[in-house]
């Protein structure tokens, strides 16, 4: 396990030199750790030498012990082994022994041999505090965390002084297990042994208190420090960024020049990626100006960190300029996946497509990263062909693996290409939780609700746990077939996996307890929400004013004011959608300016549909007409839709025969729009233009699409159309209804 405060491995820091040896004997060195194989001879002449002779080179000591690190740095446990077997065989002296086999636990570690590094650490005569350090570092590195710990307790059991280098070592391993109480325990060692001003060990626990979400505990022990080195302030400012504190960090890289200490590349990643979470362009030129006065811009690593941080500022052309000065003839792929990536999460898909190409074109490697992020441009772009061609080369590649087969899948079906998603799952045996997620989200949002109920049974009849991304997936397909039933049986679901304090699943259980009908459910779960963000506030707005509880809606929202200054977009759509269906024409006309006066929100075309339903609701079509004309946008589809529903209400044929034109003209097969034409000729007593409308609409050929409602009953859905012939009960139906309609004409009569 790697640190983020300097100890990945003992031989990586200050350590004790390695001692001489004495010996003698006469050996030969296998072939695997030389090119060739030699007669080798060790002899000892003097007390303090030890030589290695095959009759050309001599090698001491110090260079048997640079191949058994040569071994463990190429990760060649066969090298290992071979040296291994050599120090076996010849016996040497206790001191030399001991050096080397310490050498060689640090070699099976590093080679991901853990068990023969514990064999060999047994064989070690004189264990010293370093045998115990290489060996609690090579448990950690290797994921045996405990065992990292266990080790700590035996060095303080059997009176070796643990250094400064041990305690680091326990430290990481207190991290591996996620203990906060061990790690205190390790501390309370540090300060006891006296080593509670060594900048090293306070470094390291400073670290592990980060990364164990004790941000304020690694504060006390960086600002205890008397001398902060570079390494120390890269923990600390990594520590702030994984805590999710952005602006601390960027505040203590600020600290870190004033003091005079020169960044490097770990630290400008980190606060590169806490100025990207911030989304502060000025920040981020700033730290790219610091990157490029000290030469570090044109690193491969810093510049990727500063692309993608001017990506996600929202400032792609910045992205590119620092590519093109420093990556554009870059045979390294880390600098152009972040341009990919940051072109498409800017939403320029068609930049990103090409700059694959070139990519291609240049013949530098993709990986899972290139194909990823080119695949969500175009998924973006909805260009069915380009991902077609580009499953076809990740194919030839032989490079698809689980994650390419997830994004594919994802791909597909934002270009509304199902079949070929669900063909690509069904053929593909290492499909995981995202693999499943990603079905369910597809089906959710393609409105294939069903599917999306039916896959999320099966996901979990296979044993895969659902995330949550994949409860609101199966929550939202809930709420759009109105299922209370399945809603609340998935919602206890996500609160015995944990899930149901998760912000997104928060909103959308809101949402579909609101839409089953059951507001008060959703109130219910609103106010159980400790922190609710500005989704889980408009979620419960939308909630109201879909019953039409439009002054609850808008007294939420003045409460919303006073714990959240920063509405969006959506939750302005949501009350004007409560002021509409409460006749509330004053309120809405006043929020819609507010949004743009007070918040900065630009009104979209859903705004603006929604202040002509109001307006029409109550009548005022010309009002209404107007505010068309006047829109700084091209009226779409939708408002012209709004309007001709309310002239049928209000029998306004003049301005109806006028939307129905203009909705015609966007789509010349919108049965919808001529059906509230013929119905608004007819209301308004004009029976001879309402036919014309319907022969008109015969004459094309032009069908009215069929509508269909549903119920759930016992968790099964039962779909009905008029004049359904199709269901399995249908003539139980049948002869409920006979029943309910003679009991109406009974009560007329």
């Amino acid at each position: 396990m790697s640190s983020s405060v300097g100890i990945s491995f003992p031989l990586a820091v200050k350590l004790p030199e390695v001692p001489s040896s004495r010996g003698s004997s006469t050996v030969f060195l296998p072939a695997q750790i030389k090119n060739k194989t030699r007669e080798i001879s060790i002899s000892s002449n003097s007390p303090s030498s030890l030589t290695v002779n095959d009759g050309n080179c001599c090698y001491s000591e110090t260079s048997l012990i640079e191949l058994i690190r040569e071994s463990a740095d190429e990760r060649c446990l066969k090298k290992a082994k071979s040296i291994h077997g050599f120090v076996i065989k010849f016996q040497l002296i206790e001191k030399s022994l001991t050096v080397m086999l310490n050498q060689l636990v640090i070699a099976y570690s590093k080679c991901s041999d853990f068990g023969s590094a514990r064999q060999v650490f047994d064989e070690i005569p004189q264990k010293s505090v370093f045998s115990w350090t290489v060996l609690m570092v090579g448990a950690t590195e290797n994921g045996f965390y405990r065992d990292g710990i266990d080790y700590f307790v035996e060095i303080l059991g059997c009176d070796i002084v643990p250094d400064e280098y041990a305690l680091s070592a326990a430290i990481q391993a207190c991290i591996g297990v996620d203990s906060i109480v061990v790690g205190e325990m390790v501390h309370a060692q540090v300060i006891t042994r006296g080593f509670s001003s060594r900048t090293f060990v306070n470094t390291s626990l400073l670290g592990m208190y980060a990364k164990l979400g004790r941000i304020g505990d690694s504060c006390k022990v960086f600002n205890s420090l008397e001398n902060r080195n570079q390494v120390s302030w890269n923990a600390m400012i990594s520590g702030f960024v994984s805590n999710g504190l952005y602006a601390e960090a960027y505040n203590s890289f600020l600290r870190m020049l004033g003091e005079e200490i020169r960044p490097n590349v770990a630290c400008f990643i980190s606060v590169s990626k806490a100025i990207g979470q911030l989304g502060d362009v000025e920040k981020g030129r700033y730290i790219n100006r610091i990157a490029f006065e000290i030469g570090m811009q044109s690193n491969i690593h810093v510049g990727t960190a500063l692309i993608d941080m001017f990506a996600k500022c929202g400032c792609v052309t910045e992205s590119w300029s620092v590519f093109v000065s420093n990556f554009s003839g870059c045979g390294v792929n880390l600098p152009w996946n972040a341009m990919i990536s940051g072109f498409t999460i800017s939403g320029h898909g068609e930049e990103a497509m090409l700059l694959f190409l070139r990519m291609c074109q240049n013949n530098i490697k993709r990986d899972v990263y290139t194909y990823c992020s080119t695949l969500n441009s175009i998924a973006d772009m909805r260009s069915l062909e380009y991902v077609k061609q580009l499953h076809g080369m990740i194919w030839k590649s032989g490079s698809i693996g689980v994650s390419l087969c997830n994004a594919l899948m994802d791909a597909y079906a934002k270009c509304g290409e199902l079949d070929a998603m669900r063909k690509l799952f069904d053929t593909w045996e290492e499909s995981n939780q995202i693999s499943w997620t990603t079905l369910v989200t597809a089906y959710s949002q393609s409105s294939e609700w069903e599917d999306a109920l039916s896959v999320f049974s099966q996901m979990r009849e296979m044993g895969f746990q659902p995330n949550q991304v994949t409860f609101s997936g199966v929550l939202a397909s809930c709420a759009s077939l109105c299922s209370l039933e399945y809603g609340q049986q998935v919602h206890s679901l996500t609160c015995k996996t944990g899930f149901a304090r998760d912000k997104c699943v928060e909103s959308v259980l809101i949402d579909m307890y609101a839409k089953c009908g059951s507001v008060r459910d959703a109130i219910k779960v609103f106010e159980s929400l400790k922190d609710p963000d500005v989704i889980s506030w408009t979620a419960m707005i939308s909630g109201y004013a879909q019953h039409g509880m439009a002054k609850d809606a808008l007294e939420l929202f003045r409460k919303m004011e006073l714990v959240l200054p920063n509405p969006n977009s959506a939750t302005f759509l949501c009350l004007l959608f409560a002021c509409s269906h409460g006749g509330l024409v004053d309120e809405g006309l006043r929020y819609f300016h507010l949004m743009e006066e007070r918040y900065g929100l630009v009104p979209e075309i859903e705004h603006y549909a929604c202040v002509v339903d109001i307006l029409g609701r109550v009548g005022r079509l010309t009002e209404a007409w107007k505010f068309i004309m006047k829109m700084p946008i091209e009226p779409d589809e939708k408002v012209w839709s709004t309007l001709l529903g309310a002239c049928r209400v209000h029998g306004n044929i003049q301005l109806a025969k006028i939307a129905a034109q203009k909705v015609l003209s966007y789509n010349p097969d919108d049965f919808a729009a001529l059906v509230l034409l013929s119905n608004t000729y007819r209301e308004a007593g004009n029976i001879e233009g309402g036919l014309n409308v319907r022969n008109m609409m015969k004459s094309q050929a032009m069908r009215k699409e069929t509508g269909m409602s549903w119920i759930c009953i016992g968790g099964k859905i039962h779909k009905f159309c008029s004049g359904d012939q199709y269901h399995p009960q249908k003539d139980d139906i049948y002869k409920t209804l006979n029943v309910l309609m003679e009991k109406v004409q009974g009560k007329k009569c």
